[in-house]
């Protein structure tokens, strides 16, 4: 199912940040993802991923992702961007992801991209670093920065193409 299906229920801001990550993991088309997540869920089937948004402050959709994970065995990447996605409402995201196949949530994560080494999810302050590939997430403990300046640049970065791609354009 195209996601631009989705439009009659979800917002347009909702659906740009959707389709922004779904651009990001190159692939268009998904199942409707239920389980009380945000309207406009995806359910990636084959890579074992499930993309949402929403404007909500985060703990809200928390347990929606543990029974969407727990139903279908895929992690959860739930995105929060508020009303003005980084121009005033910082972009944040939180991921429910399986590691020694048991699921775990990471909250407070920040998009951060590097040219050569293209999107990560990475942590306000410590913890693991998630992959953003074509085949679904890779969990890794080593940051995809070696200094303080490259993650500033790259969270900036980041940002500024977020900003872009929620960016309502010409008359709606």
């Amino acid at each position: 199912m195209n996601v631009r299906s989705f439009e009659a229920t979800v917002s347009r801001l909702t659906l740009r940040m959707t389709n922004f990550l779904l651009d990001i993991v190159g692939q268009h088309d998904g199942g409707r993802a239920g389980f009380g997540l945000p309207a406009g869920a995806v359910y990636l089937k084959e890579r074992q991923l499930i993309l949402a948004g929403t404007p909500c402050d985060p703990p809200l959709f928390h347990e929606a992702m543990h029974n969407a994970a727990a139903a279908t065995g895929a992690d959860v990447i739930l995105v929060h961007h508020g009303l003005h996605p980084e121009a005033l409402n910082p972009v944040q995201f939180s991921v429910l992801v399986h590691m020694s196949r048991e699921p775990q949530l990471l909250g407070d994560m920040i998009l951060y991209f590097h040219p050569a080494d293209d999107y990560w999810l990475v942590p306000s302050g410590k913890g693991p670093f998630i992959a953003l590939e074509e085949d679904g997430l890779r969990v890794d403990f080593e940051p995809p920065f070696m200094t303080f300046h490259e993650r500033c640049e790259g969270v900036c970065q980041a940002a500024a193409m977020i900003a872009r791609a929620t960016r309502a354009t010409g008359v709606m």
